[in-house]
Parts: structure tokens; sequence; C-alpha cells
């Protein structure tokens, strides 16, 4: 919540909480009071993230939450085997019914690109799911706040509660002008649409007409992200007419100013006018999207009503729906089980699972990814397309693919390395993931982010090796690796490596008492066994083991850390035993020691009383001695 928010809501506690009120009124010595209230209403206003704002727009719709939202969770597509249940935004028309569509996460906004064109008129129910695999909020987790009433922001104050909300578009028979929705990957130049299985693609990105009716001129600003998209030039489309002519302003990155005119009025048609010359940078994040917007639209001075129609671009090769970034039969088997209908999206590498293994695109209309013809659905003939173009045929409608691409991935074998190790140990090696089958690979430690340890350690092949001893009270070493592969394409990360304490053996084991009592119950508890060990936390297993001092060990038994008595003990027939226990740490380090136990003698009950004599003579006179007790 930024300040200014805060200082409105503050505000309106003072001026409307009961509470509130009785608190301003009090003294001004009782100003630490009155805060900690306010405070107190701040804390309830702020239990979960909100709907702030919602915008309908012609492609679909854009929502502002008031935090950030765990995009990670949200689906709108699912898989045959359900793993990743209900959508999480859905967008039905009252008449047309469900939106086929794609969702934009940026920042705190999140929008909702319809695929195909521009929303038809209708009444529009949006709903935002509030649940643990759906809206939640990023930083904790807790549940959107979604209950609308019809003022901003949405919630009643608790964590939970869909965010329904509703919209109409009204009838619109005028022009519609727009971008296709497509998917290029790094490296790829940018032509679209696909016109058919077989059919050449276009020269370049294609501004489309829905009617083109006697228009002469159209100006138009698209905007759109520079480090997804660089847009180069811009050229009249296949269908111009003859003597038009088309300009373009690209001083501001992500932003194209385009103006045009046909010297007559244009016939009834569809026409590609404009055709935008762009590729995608080589370093443009695989898997993300952005929208291209059009605004500023103007067809023929105002003279003839337009509507724009936004396009979404996925940073993916179109038909790669599995997002290993090179084309093989898994890609045209998914494309498959979507065209029959077996899954709904391309949602996970393995679809039939309950669970999900591999994400992919769960966000993201499958129409976009797999169809490679540009037929409008999504049939046997895309994965036939993608299956011609595995095994080396011509697929004129499907742009190839990069001769070489960057690695995409970077790994290490071992990430948690104990300390105090001889300069020159070996940590662990490096691995990389890249899309070019049989590349090799050479490392390196750079400068950047995440460089603080760089110095301490050194890279031998694909090897990452200590240059001085590395030691535990660090606790962890930073450093930033680079891999480059054989043309000298390259990937960075970070890596923490995590020291742990050098295993040391016990060095002493202890009883907590070396005497027991005599005639104590087999079982009995004797003594706890613990033991002295230099790293901290470690655990430890006691056996009785042969050795010096054994004498006795099989009058005793050893359960966790307690020694238990396994035979009768007398002090009158032996007040001393002797045992030999091992104690092993959890690094399998041991030390055996010898006890002496002591028994004590303990006073017995009288078990018998006997007399000497059982006789006396009846004329014994009183007195007399009948024996000895």
């Amino acid at each position: 919540m930024n300040r200014l928010r805060l200082l409105d809501l503050l505000r309106s506690v003072s001026l409307t909480h009961p509470q509130a009120k009785r608190l301003s009124h009090g003294s001004e010595g009782r100003r630490g009071e009155h805060l900690l209230r306010i405070e107190s209403l701040e804390e309830r206003r702020v239990l979960a993230a909100t709907v702030t704002e919602f915008t309908p727009t012609n492609s679909g719709f854009v929502v502002e939450f008031s935090e950030a939202i765990d995009t990670s969770k949200l689906n709108l597509y699912d898989t045959e085997g359900g793993a990743m249940g209900a959508a999480d935004v859905s967008l039905t028309g009252a008449t047309t019914g469900p939106i086929n569509g794609s969702l934009v996460a940026d920042g705190t906004s999140l929008a909702f690109i319809a695929t195909g064109g521009p929303l038809p008129a209708d009444t529009y129910t949006v709903t935002l799911r509030s649940a643990t695999n759906g809206f939640t909020r990023l930083s904790d987790g807790a549940l959107l706040d979604g209950e609308f009433t019809g003022a901003f922001p949405s919630g009643n104050g608790a964590a939970g509660g869909n965010f329904v909300t509703n919209f109409t578009v009204g009838t619109h028979a005028g022009l519609v002008v727009s971008l296709p929705d497509f998917a290029r990957g790094p490296g790829q130049v940018v032509q679209a649409p696909a016109t058919g299985s077989a059919s050449a693609l276009p020269d370049g990105l294609a501004v489309q007409l829905s009617n083109a009716a006697g228009v002469t001129s159209l100006t138009m600003t698209l905007q759109y992200d520079p480090s997804l998209l660089d847009v180069t030039d811009v050229q009249l489309g296949a269908d111009a007419p003859t003597g038009s002519q088309v300009e373009a302003n690209f001083t501001v990155p992500g932003t194209i100013t385009l103006a045009f005119f046909s010297l007559d009025p244009m016939p009834a048609g569809a026409p590609d006018i404009i055709e935008l010359i762009a590729s995608v940078p080589a370093d443009a994040t695989y898997g993300s999207s952005h929208i291209l917007q059009i605004t500023a639209l103007d067809v023929n001075a105002g003279a003839i009503a337009a509507r724009a129609d936004d396009a979404l671009h996925v940073v993916a090769f179109a038909g790669d729906v599995n997002a290993n970034r090179r084309y093989d039969a898994e890609d045209a088997r998914l494309i498959a089980r979507v065209g029959v209908g077996l899954d709904f999206g391309f949602v996970d590498a393995n679809p039939t699972g309950a669970t999900i293994t591999t994400p992919l695109y769960p966000t993201i209309d499958p129409m976009i990814l797999g169809d490679v013809t540009g037929a409008g659905g999504i049939s046997p003939l895309d994965a036939s397309d993608i299956l011609r173009t595995v095994v080396g045929l011509p697929v004129p409608n499907l742009p190839s693919l990069p001769s070489a691409q960057a690695p995409f991935a970077l790994s290490l074998s071992n990430q948690s390395f104990v300390g105090n190790q001889a300069s020159g140990t070996t940590v662990g090696t490096f691995s990389t993931s890249d899309p070019d089958v049989g590349d090799t690979f050479t490392y390196s430690l750079v400068a950047g982010t995440g460089d603080t340890h760089n110095s301490s350690f050194t890279i031998s092949g694909s090897a990452l090796v200590t240059a001085a001893p590395l030691t535990a009270t660090q606790g962890s070493y930073s450093i930033r690796v680079r891999t480059t592969d054989s043309t000298g394409r390259t990937f960075e990360r970070n890596f923490l490596i995590t020291i742990t304490e050098a295993n040391a053996a016990p060095t002493a084991i202890a009883l907590s008492t070396t005497t027991l009592a005599e005639n104590l119950p087999l079982g009995s508890l004797i003594a706890s066994l613990s033991t002295t060990d230099p790293n901290a936390g470690d655990t430890f297993t006691y056996t009785l083991v042969a050795g010096t001092g054994d004498t006795d060990n099989a009058s005793f038994t050893i359960s966790g850390s307690q020694l238990l008595l396994n035979a009768a003990v007398n002090f009158e027939t032996k007040s001393s035993y002797n045992v030999r226990v091992r104690t092993t740490d959890d690094g399998g380090l041991s030390i055996e020691q010898a006890f002496a136990l002591t028994v004590t003698n303990v006073n017995e009950a009288p078990t018998a009383i006997n007399i000497s004599a059982t006789n006396v003579s009846a004329e014994a006179a009183s007195g007399t001695s009948v024996g000895t007790l």
C-alpha cells in the first residue's frame, strides 16, 4: 500500500470509526494510544491482497491488485489428469459463453487477453478464484480477499472469497485493426500469421483490417516490451494498394507510431496493409509473454469508427509445446492430445498424471502455440507438420529454429561442502542445458551479482575447485558462473555453496550413574548414556562391544541411549560389573569406553525365624530356657 493510500485510509478511520472518534477526543498526552489504535486497524486492512481496480478492454480486461500475486499457481487450462484443477480466471458471456484467452502478469497487474479478436457485444462475468491453488498473495500465500460489492478495494477484511464482477460490451459495427497473436522464440524473425499448412509465411508481422471498405488512411501507436521484441522497420503489407505509403517513428523503445495512406479508398475485404519487420532478442526469456497494445487509433482522420484489438506474443518457438526449445515427436503427441480433446491446454509434459511434474503453459491459450497451420484450431494437421519438421521435411508455415541457441540453464552437482579441506578440493561439477544437442561448454567465474566469494574458487574444466580452505564459520560462499557454448553464446547464474563443519569423532562417553542396586527387575533402567563430540547437533547410536572391560556385557542391553539390566544382580554374590560401550556419530565415527558399575547392598527383610529347641518338660519351672532363637 503506497503512502498516499495509507494516509487516505487513516483519515477515513479517524472520521468514520466510532472507537477512533473516541480516541481523537482524548487528551494530547495520550497520543501514543491514539497511534496504537490506528495501527491495529491498518493491520486488519492488510490481512490479504485485494482487487483495487478492474478495467475492461476491447480484448479482455486488466486487474490491479493491492499486492503482488503468486502467478505460479494460476491456470486457465488443465490436463486429462486434472492436475491443475478449476480455472482460476474465467470470462463468460451471457450469450457467447466461455471466452478463451491468456494471462499476462506485470507486477501487481494481471491482464486477460482473448484469443482471435476483440470481445463481441455481450454482458460478461469475470471470476477470479481465491484458493490455495488459485489467487494468493506472493509474500505469504494468504488467500485473495475478493468479495466485491461494487466499490474498490474488494474484500471484507478477511482472507478468502472470489472476486466476481460484470461488464458489458456494446455493439460495434466499425472497423477492427489488429495484430495476430503469435509465438516466436529467441533469435527468430517474426513472420505471422500462418495462413495454412504448406503456405509461406509473410515477410513480417501483419497489421490487419477486418474490413477495409473506404479506408484511405490510418495512424496508430503500438506499445510492446522491447526486451522481448525488437521491431526495426515497417513496410507495406502484401495487400496494400499501389501507391500506398507507410512511415514509422521508432524513437522511443517499445513504442512505434505508424502512419499509412492509400491513394484511393480501398475495397471491402480483410487486407494486410502494413508489416512490421521484427525479431525476438536472443536473450529474451523463454516462456515469457507480453501484450502488443494498439492505442491512438485514427482511421480516415476519424471519419471511420475503428476499434483496436491487442495481440499476445509468447516467447517460444511455435509448436514447441513441451518447452525444450527444439522440435521432437513429443511436441506432436501433445498437440494431437489437445486436438482430440484429451487435454485442454499445454500444461504439463506428463498430462495423464495427477500432479504437475514439468510445468509448461497453463495460462496460455493452446491455440497460440499449437496452431502452427494458422487454421484457427488445433488439428491432426498441426501435429503432422511438427512430425514433418522432426524428420527434416520442409514445412513452409513453420519458421526455422535458430542455427544455434544459447544455453538456458546451468547446474552444479553439489552445493554443500565440508569445510577446512585442502585447497584444490573439488566441490562439484557443472553441467549445462542447451537446445543444441552435443554442444560443448566452457565455464568461468565472472563479475556480477552474487560474485562475492569468486576468489575462493577456481574452475578446472567443468569442476568447481577450492582456491583456499573454506571455513564453516563463513556459513556459505556466493559465486557467479558463466557457461559458454561452442558458438560463444552464454548463460550466467549465481550459486550459494553451503559449508558444513567437518565431522570429528566423539571424544568421550558418560553414564548418568555408575551404581546400581541389587535385586532390580530385568529391564530396569540402570543409566543414561551421553556423548561428548566437537560437532554440535550430532546424534549418536550406542552398542555393547567386545574388548577390554567387556566382562559383563551379557548382563546388560542398550535401548537408544539407555543401559538396561539383562540379568539378576545380587550384592552378596557379585558386587561390581564391567561393560564396554561404543558410541557412533551420524557421520560414522566412533569411540569405545569401558565402565565399572558398582552394586549397592540393599537392606533385605528377614525371610525366617528359627529356635534351637521346640520341646520343654511339663514340670519345668517358670523361667526355664526353652531354646535359642
